[in-house]
């Protein structure tokens, strides 16, 4: 069953009029945030190109369809990173099967997962497959990241940009389909900053540890933002290491105490259940040094999107938090 898609109206627009007017490109980039839908829009993007309906939407009950949904389409393939990166071995086989006339449907289609995690050699064979692209082919390749990929890869793509939901709107959309309360909706969507496969990712996540616990999912106020015991600093560093999405969570807990410290509402803050400890808090920072800490938890998400050394710039980052 296909993925709901929640928000890209006018990409969806576009992508359709494609189809319609016989103007489907070679090779498209998809860019914009984790989670934010772009591999759910590009299996809807294959599978209208392929439905046998030929209609303004995939049919969803034809054989095509039915294949793509089941994900054993043979004009489908779907590349991923092969542990840190996409390999050269991973690009050639992509080659050899992309080259081929479809098989079934109207064009040979390959999804290309966090195109950033190209390494070099791969990203070079890829190019010559851009260059001369197979006439009845199409690929699309996904990135969080367009500034990590090859200048002559995105001049070789029509890119597309994916921007994550207002807040409001992914919050009436969790309301309506997972009968979240108002509050713990906006909740949700705030801190997966508008991104709808990233909240779907946390309701499972906490859904999992309430059914383990029998206790309501709670992570507690981060140590960092508690603790002036300098020998935590490699612990606190080794913890955001084992999952760089914490950032984002961290983040958020620095927003509120800053909205805390502008004396607004507290429903405006994501850690709706912690608000008398995080008041108590406030007194710690001023305005500026929480600011700062949001600047500087931002650009170390940025520095290890660009692969730099990760432990190095996770220390530096909790002994700049620590010490503003």
């Amino acid at each position: 069953m296909e993925k709901q898609i929640v928000g890209h109206e006018q990409i969806i627009t576009q992508l359709r009029h494609a189809i319609q007017s016989s103007r489907i490109a070679g090779a498209y980039l998809f860019v914009g945030p984790a989670g934010v839908g772009k591999e759910t829009v590009a299996i809807h993007f294959a599978k209208s190109i392929n439905c046998l309906e030929l209609g303004e939407n995939p049919c969803g009950a034809c054989i095509s369809c039915r294949k793509t949904d089941a994900g054993n389409h043979p004009d489908l393939q779907i590349v991923g990173p092969s542990g840190a990166w996409i390999r050269i071995d991973q690009i050639r086989e992509l080659q050899k099967r992309i080259v081929f006339r479809p098989f079934e449907g109207v064009r040979k289609i390959a999804i290309l997962r966090e195109a950033e995690r190209m390494n070099l050699e791969a990203a070079n064979c890829l190019l010559k497959t851009l260059e001369e692209p197979p006439a009845e082919s199409v690929l699309i390749l996904l990135t969080a990241n367009l500034d990590a990929l090859l200048p002559t890869i995105r001049s070789r793509c029509q890119i597309i940009k994916f921007n994550p939901l207002p807040p409001n709107e992914l919050a009436r959309y969790l309301n309506e389909q997972f009968r979240l309360g108002e509050r713990e909706a906006l909740s949700v969507a705030t801190l997966a900053g508008g991104a709808v496969g990233k909240a779907l990712a946390n309701l499972n996540s906490r859904d999992a540890e309430e059914s383990e616990t029998g206790q309501p999912a709670d992570e507690g106020i981060p140590e960092i933002l508690t603790t002036t015991d300098r020998l935590a600093v490699f612990r606190i560093a080794e913890h955001y290491g084992g999952d760089p999405d914490r950032l984002d969570v961290l983040a958020e807990w620095y927003r509120d105490l800053l909205l805390l410290h502008q004396d607004v509402s507290p429903d405006l803050l994501v850690h709706t259940y912690h608000v008398e400890a995080l008041r108590q808090l406030v007194p710690r920072y001023s305005r500026l040094r929480l600011q700062a800490a949001i600047k500087t938890i931002f650009e170390t998400k940025n520095a290890l999107s660009r692969n730099i050394n990760a432990t190095l710039v996770l220390e530096v980052m909790t002994l700049k938090l620590m010490s503003d």
